[in-house]
Order: C-alpha cells, then structure tokens, then sequence
C-alpha cells in the first residue's frame, strides 16, 4: 500500500519547488496520472502498478525505481533518466521517452505500442518479449540489447545503434532498418529480409548494405 493518497501528493506538490523530491518513497498503486512532475525526482521510488498515465515526467529522475506493471500510456518521459529502473510488464503505449535515458533499463514484456524512442539510450537495456510495434527508435543506442522474441513490426529503426544486440526470435517485419548499425547483432537473414528497408545498414558481418 502507497504511503501517501493522491491527495496528500498533490497537496505536497503544490508547496513544492519547481524540482518535487519523492525518491524512495513508497507510492505502489497510487494514482499520478495527469499531474505536473516535470523534473521530480523519483529515484528508487515504489511505483508497482501506479497510475501514470499522460502524467508530465519530462526531464524527471526515476532511475532504479520500480515500475513493473505500472500504467504509462501516453507519459511525457523526454530527457528521463530512466537507468536501471524496473519496468517490466509496463505499458507504455504512446509514451514520449525521446532523449531518455534506459540504460540497463529492464523492459521485459513491457508494452510500448506507438511510443516515441528517438534518440533513446536503451544500451544493455533488457526488452525480452517486449511489444514495440510502429514505435519510433531512429537514432537510439540499443548496444547490447537483449530484444529475444521482441515484437518491432513496422517500427522505424533507421540510424540505430544496434551493436551486438540479440534479436534472436524478433519479429522485423517492415520495420525501417535505413542506416542502422547491425554490427555482431544476432539476428537470421530470414529476419533481415522481413523488414521493409535496410539501405546503407552495416550488417552483422561488418559489412555494408548498398
């Protein structure tokens, strides 16, 4: 249980300073969506199954928190630290992370349909059986990557950093993969051949695409 209500969350907000502090604090199950916490600092915070959705986290620190299973759709994440945090089973459907920071991020299972990852540092980030159809990834660092049966049809990879990162079982179907980096990637030239486009893409191999 939370160990404070939503009211008692926004009545602490409201004196707060342009930078609310709220790291490891307690706030399973608890309602935050909507709110204005732009900048907050969430690190190491409880946040199983809390309610963030179309919340403003833009530019918040919620590194090492624990967000399994929590309710993100349609957040503002951009320019979050989000490094090492639990976000397992979450759904983060529509959520804008652009410039965030997922860095050993754990995302397994997590959903992220149509959400917006450009430019996103998900190195070592783990996205095991994670849902990312039509999600925009160009530019993002996914160096090490574990994205084993991950689920990217028609996502924009194009310009990603996609260094030994483990595709085994991943589902590529049409997805933009115009000048990503595939270097020591696992990954079947079945699966290369499914997506839409991998032009001027350095492949596993080192070699380069035409």
């Amino acid at each position: 249980m939370a160990e404070i209500t939503r009211k008692e969350l926004i009545l602490a907000l409201v004196g707060a300073s342009s930078q609310p502090r709220l790291a490891g604090l307690d706030l399973t199950g608890l309602d935050m969506s909507h709110l204005a916490l732009g900048y907050a600092i969430l690190s190491r915070s409880d946040l199983i199954k809390a309610d963030l959705s179309r919340t403003d986290l833009t530019g918040a620190d919620l590194s090492y928190a624990n967000l399994s299973n929590a309710t993100m759709v349609s957040t503002l994440l951009n320019g979050a630290n989000l490094t090492g945090t639990d976000l397992r089973m979450a759904n983060l459907s529509k959520a804008t992370l652009s410039h965030a920071c997922l860095n050993k991020a754990i995302l397994t299972s997590a959903n992220l349909h149509s959400a917006n990852l450009e430019s996103v540092d998900m190195a070592g980030a783990d996205l095991k059986d994670a849902r990312l159809p039509k999600v925009n990834l160009r530019s993002a660092d996914l160096t090490d990557a574990q994205l084993n049966k991950a689920i990217l049809i028609e996502s924009d990879l194009s310009e990603a950093i996609l260094v030994r990162a483990n595709l085994t079982g991943a589902d590529l179907s049409g997805v933009n993969l115009n000048g990503a980096n595939l270097q020591g990637a696992t990954l079947t030239s079945e699966q290369l051949a499914s997506a839409a486009s991998f032009k001027n893409a350095i492949l596993p191999d080192g070699s380069k695409k035409a």
